[in-house]
């Protein structure tokens, strides 16, 4: 049985290979400051403007990894004009990044199979300190996903808060339908696990049957 879930857990892991940590922003409160835990850790904030800039802070004792880049589902009408701007708490260092500045190119990614439009990314080593990120546009209007961190890390919680959260991105952010969850690498792990669980069940079942079925036969030739 051990080793059962072990594969069941492996197999889930697979499909997250090189994937963000997803983080749902559109369902927070406008203009909450959103926190950064671990800004190593590969995420991907899902935002979607709606009249003012949302603004993220990382918080470090000690130095790290900026690593930051925003991408946009490639959907009629999503727009290109967001700036990132990244700000040390006291202003010695200052970012910009400008996204009428770059030409934005198409990206697939596979395993959830969405598509989307991105630009160059950020990529430095800074210290310790507090770092806030602006992402805005002229309207302060549209999608985009603020990726923050490279490192991949997919712990169970991990996974559990990614198979919730597809859903929702499918429906909200892609304007997709919610079942093509499913028609994806992820999706397909996920099925697969389904299916060894529910066989893994059924022969559970079975065997308590068969074993219980066997011990009624034993007592009734004792007893005869």
């Amino acid at each position: 049985m051990k080793k059962f879930f072990v594969i069941v857990f492996f197999l889930s892991c697979i499909g997250f290979t090189f994937a963000h940590q997803p983080r749902l922003v559109f369902t927070q409160p406008i203009g909450e400051t959103i926190q950064v835990q671990d800004p190593e850790i590969s995420q991907a904030f899902y935002g979607i403007l709606s009249g003012q800039e949302d603004i993220y802070q990382i918080v470090s004792d000690t130095g790290f990894l900026l690593y930051v880049n925003i991408l946009v589902p490639e959907l009629s009408g999503s727009r290109t004009d967001f700036t990132v701007d990244v700000i040390e708490w006291n202003n010695a260092v200052y970012t910009r990044l400008d996204g009428k500045a770059f030409a934005w190119t198409g990206f697939f990614e596979p395993f959830a199979g969405d598509r989307y439009l991105v630009w160059p990314s950020l990529e430095k080593q800074v210290g310790p300190g507090t770092y806030t990120i602006r992402v805005s546009n002229p309207a302060n209007q549209g999608k985009y996903s603020l990726a923050i961190g490279k490192l991949e890390s997919f712990p169970v919680n991990e996974i559990i808060n990614t198979y919730k959260a597809l859903p929702v991105l499918k429906m909200v952010f892609f304007e997709k339908p919610r079942y093509t969850i499913l028609r994806n690498i992820v999706g397909i792990f996920l099925l697969g696990s389904i299916v060894i669980i529910i066989l893994m069940v059924f022969g559970i079942i079975r065997f308590v049957r068969y074993i219980n079925k066997d011990r009624k036969h034993w007592l009734y030739k004792r007893n005869k």
